[in-house]
């Protein structure tokens, strides 16, 4: 009799937990629609968000920069770094072609106002022949703030002048801890909600696109979800005149710097396939306060991670934990600049892969030589897995 008593005993606690687990599993995945369904207790309806006429408010990040060309090269952005000097992000195969003149523009003057040139070499791609540039323009101490600038090989009429529009880099109030600039590339939707998701998980909600091809359609969403993730996501357009260059980067780099000068504490310029991994702490925030702040930027070994495994159910960072020690890989670096100083040259503290690292993933087109493991990220799988955006695109709703 007493066999029998254990017998039924072991039979309920097996059906017990299978129950259990069934329950369970119907729990998490009631958790995640309410999440993707019901931001902070209101309903959301993403067919709503993606065919209204009207975009939800963002962060002000100054006129939209886009390439044009002008005279011998192309000028993208153009930036007020003090109330009387002007810098132009510009390309040009010749540094003949530079021009000699500037000018400034005001809105409560008819005609512009001269201005002294001279110009500063970034970096060289010498595969297609191709030169980024400073072009600053300086004026006497003004009263007034310029609102474009212009410049010219030779002296041409005032109606013949291509104005750039400025935008204002200085005298801003700081009010965002970390903005990620990320360079333009081939669009993935999967690719481009979990970088999203996984930085805004460790802290970081705020967000530059230079945008090549991402769908209209899904910036609206993102756009108008903002502010129920609490994050702030803006998409520069991204019309490169040449090919695929390496000056590319630094544009974006250059661009991204002035452009949150002084509206973030720190930036950082990254591509969809690369992620920061601080490896003692949970969030971004406590892995800057253990760093040096005393060094102008900080930078991060980047570790290539070969994309073997693509299950849909699971962020592609969280189930490709192979890291391939090439030695390419094992000199790049990624900068977090602290956007509050101007210096030419500034100290860089160098952090070792053991505390934090850039995770970059991509498909290797030949079997690495040597391997190993690095399963840190996988500390944020649960959260991640459960974020309101990849559920989203996990249940096909954006």
């Amino acid at each position: 009799m007493k066999k029998y008593h254990q017998l039924m005993l072991l039979i309920i606690s097996i059906v017990s937990l299978s129950l259990f687990l069934i329950y369970r599993h119907e729990y998490n995945r009631l958790h995640y629609v309410l999440e993707v369904f019901n931001f902070f207790g209101q309903p959301c309806n993403i067919s709503d968000l993606q065919q209204t006429e009207n975009i939800l408010s963002h962060h002000d990040w100054g006129p939209p920069p886009v390439w044009q060309e002008h005279e011998s090269g192309y000028i993208y952005s153009a930036f007020l770094t003090r109330q009387n000097e002007a810098k132009a992000l510009t390309l040009l195969s010749d540094e003949k072609l530079v021009p000699r003149n500037c000018y400034f523009w005001f809105e409560d003057k008819k005609k512009p106002v001269i201005g002294k040139f001279k110009f500063s070499k970034v970096m060289s791609d010498e595969n297609v022949r191709l030169n980024l540039y400073f072009y600053i323009c300086e004026m006497s101490n003004s009263e007034h703030v310029p609102y474009a600038v212009s410049f010219s090989f030779k002296t041409r009429k005032d109606s013949e002048l291509k104005k750039i529009m400025l935008t204002n880099s200085f005298n801003h109030q700081v009010n965002i801890n970390t903005t990620i600039c990320v360079s333009p590339s081939i669009y993935s939707k999967r690719r481009l909600v979990e970088f999203i998701s996984y930085h805004k998980l460790i802290g970081i909600d705020s967000f530059i696109f230079y945008n090549r091809d991402v769908p209209h359609r899904l910036v609206k969403i993102i756009t108008n979800l903002s502010t129920r993730l609490g994050l702030q996501a803006a998409f520069l357009p991204w019309n490169f005149p040449k090919g695929d260059s390496l000056v590319t980067r630094s544009v974006v780099e250059n661009d991204c710097l002035l452009r949150t000068f002084g509206q973030t504490s720190y930036a950082v310029t990254l591509e969809l396939n690369e992620y920061i991994v601080p490896l003692h702490s949970y969030s971004f925030n406590t892995f800057l306060k253990n760093t040096d702040s005393e060094s102008g930027r900080i930078s991060l070994p980047v570790q290539k991670f070969c994309i073997e495994n693509t299950d849909t159910a699971k962020p592609i960072s969280m189930v490709n934990t192979d890291v391939s020690d090439d030695y390419n890989y094992n000199v790049i670096v990624r900068y977090i600049y602290k956007n509050n100083q101007r210096k030419e040259d500034i100290s860089t503290y160098a952090v070792d892969k053991g505390f934090a690292s850039i995770h970059k993933y991509v498909r290797c087109s030949f079997e690495p030589s040597k391997t190993r493991k690095d399963k840190s990220i996988l500390k944020f799988s649960t959260d991640l897995t459960r974020s309101t955006l990849f559920q989203l695109l996990l249940h096909n709703q954006i």
